[in-house]
């Protein structure tokens, strides 16, 4: 059996707060969200185990039917939603809204001025999603999309000398070739047969540093700081699985053209 958390909309407009209020209390055993949609229509979630998918929408519809019914309102719904609890918690844990980026940003992202950016957004190769007084708004990870796949494949140009330290570059290599190395699955990469990290599909690292690592801590804060990777701590749903201290790091544009291409293989201890 699967926790199965099943989102209906029906179209019932200005529904008053009693209603909301008894509809709460005859779904209580399924812990009940009820409450107007953005389009103003009568919104619910419930929570219903069951072996699949489809059996939970039929035990859902079946359940808030007869508590609609007894209270007067539609009972054919106009849009349902039906996905697992873990992937519910996994949507709740994300920002509600993306990262964003300014002119400056954006610059640090690619590795350019923040005049080369003005030219690239009038150019129309790099879109903003809304341009303010202070300039244009983009979605961070569309800007580091287009420095990965357009602007680093276009563009060729020297790779400044950042006096990145062994440990600080043994390090970036590392993390620029578990990034590269995407698979379809979760892998585990090694270090002296140590995990050190986990690489999930979307080419995110996340890092175990043990109570004697502070050299590779020391060298994760200075890439972070040249803006060769970003780094952050686990959100509520990743600190369920491993080590809630862990740090998942995310290697950028900048990153990528500091690593060499014998990533990987040095030693970082």
């Amino acid at each position: 059996m699967t926790d199965w958390s099943v989102y209906a909309e029906y179209g019932v407009a200005d529904t008053s707060p009693e209603v909301y209020s008894e509809l709460f209390e005859a779904l209580i055993d399924h812990a009940p969200g009820v409450g107007p949609a953005a389009n103003g229509n009568l919104s619910l979630r419930l929570m219903i185990e069951a072996d699949s998918a489809l059996e939970a929408v039929a035990e859902a519809v079946r359940i808030a039917e007869r508590a609609l019914r007894d209270l007067g309102a539609a009972t054919t719904p106009v849009g349902i939603e039906v996905v697992t609890e873990t992937e519910l918690d996994r949507r709740q844990a994300e920002p509600l809204v993306p990262e964003l980026s300014g002119i400056a940003e954006a610059a640090g992202i690619i590795g350019v001025h923040k005049q080369q950016v003005d030219r690239l957004v009038n150019r129309g190769d790099l879109k903003a999603v809304q341009t303010l007084a202070a300039g244009p708004v983009f979605v961070t990870d569309t800007v580091r999309r287009f420095a990965e796949k357009e602007h680093t494949r276009r563009i060729g140009r020297p790779v400044a000398d950042l006096g990145l330290s062994p440990v600080e570059r043994s390090l970036l290599n590392l993390l620029a070739t578990a990034a590269d190395n995407q698979t379809q699955q979760p892998r585990e990469l090694l270090v002296h047969d140590q995990v050190v990290a986990n690489v999930d599909a979307d080419a995110r690292v996340r890092l175990h540093f043990g109570p004697n690592d502070n050299n590779l801590v020391s060298a994760l804060d200075t890439l972070s700081r040249h803006k060769l990777v970003r780094a952050r701590k686990l959100t509520p749903a990743e600190r369920a699985t491993g080590d809630p201290q862990d740090t998942v790091v995310t290697v950028l544009a900048k990153g990528r053209r500091h690593a060499s291409t014998a990533a990987g293989s040095e030693d970082t201890r």
